[in-house]
């Protein structure tokens, strides 16, 4: 694709995509109608099947890049090449079906100019139900005194912002991870830089009927576990965090049909000290009733179908 810009551009806005070409014409369009015009837009395509190629040969803006992946890697692999293929000062992420309110980018450019010593820095976002028509605002009031591995409630598509040269520090995306890559990647960058909450609401999130890899209980056990052994050592000297985690891997594990498991981390909170009512509820709940009805009253229950 041609050159995009000839001077620098202040942000680069990464966009990683998997079949979903009907989607992503709005994620491009809340892009294109920023009110800070100093971008490029990189779309990552992770081996798409459906028409991706057609929908992107449609925009002819020489800010943005396309990029064609020749295996399928994952959101970590296809942010990853977006990262190093990035011209801009500043990272700015986007789901390619979510949508950028248009002054995220000129908040955060204020932000820049306020702030210049700032390295990361996220707001607020919409929730969309497609379904229901409804809009709900989120924003997430992070205490600053609990790490992320305590408290996290934001990803990179809720409207995160972080200086380029930080990767070179903490590291890119772990690409063995599947899901709950942002939460990985988020408890390194918050270890190693202060960060900006900001107020506004910057992203819109559209929830709608659809697969979703976040919802593979497999691949979400696998991250876990993953996370739980690079954290181990905070992770256990702090028995609040233990609970989130054991507590997370007993049931994923229930999910994911391995009841053995399972039961050894429900021992694991025992024997640490951790156990909280709720473990015993569950392991009562997978361990009498069949699968798919423990499963079900589980979600219900919790409110959460991952």
């Amino acid at each position: 694709m041609k050159k995009i810009m000839k001077n620098t551009p202040i942000f680069s806005i990464i966009i990683p995509v998997y079949n979903r070409a009907h989607l992503l014409p709005n994620a491009i369009r809340s892009v294109l109608n920023q009110t800070e015009i100093n971008w490029e837009l990189i779309i990552v395509d992770d081996c798409s099947t459906d028409n991706i190629v057609e929908v992107i040969s449609g925009y002819k803006n020489n800010r943005i890049k396309f990029y064609q992946l020749s295996e399928n890697k994952g959101n970590a692999g296809a942010r990853n090449v977006g990262v190093k293929s990035a011209k801009g000062q500043y990272i700015v992420f986007l789901d390619s079906d979510d949508q950028m309110e248009s002054n995220c980018l000129q908040t955060f450019s204020d932000l820049i100019i306020k702030k210049p010593e700032v390295k990361f820095a996220f707001g607020g976002y919409y929730i969309f139900n497609k379904e229901t028509g409804t809009k709900t605002r989120k924003k997430w009031k992070p205490d600053s005194s609990k790490s992320f591995l305590k408290e996290l409630k934001i990803g990179t598509g809720c409207g995160l912002m972080v200086k380029k040269n930080c990767f070179e520090k903490v590291g890119y995306f772990d690409e063995r991870l599947r899901v709950a890559v942002d939460t990985d990647w988020l408890i390194r960058l918050e270890r190693a830089y202060p960060y900006e909450a900001l107020d506004e609401c910057l992203v819109t999130v559209f929830k709608h009927p659809g697969e979703r890899v976040r919802n593979n209980k497999q691949q979400l056990l696998k991250s876990y576990e993953i996370i739980l052994e690079k954290n181990k050592i905070e992770i256990y000297s702090d028995s609040e965090i233990l609970f989130k985690f054991l507590y997370k891997l007993q049931w994923l594990n229930y999910q994911s049909s391995n009841l053995k498991k399972g039961n050894n981390l429900f021992l694991e909170q025992l024997k640490h000290r951790v156990i909280r009512s709720k473990t015993v509820f569950t392991f009562i709940l997978y361990n009498y009733l069949p699968l798919n009805v423990a499963r079900n009253i589980h979600n219900k229950i919790t409110g959460s179908t991952i």
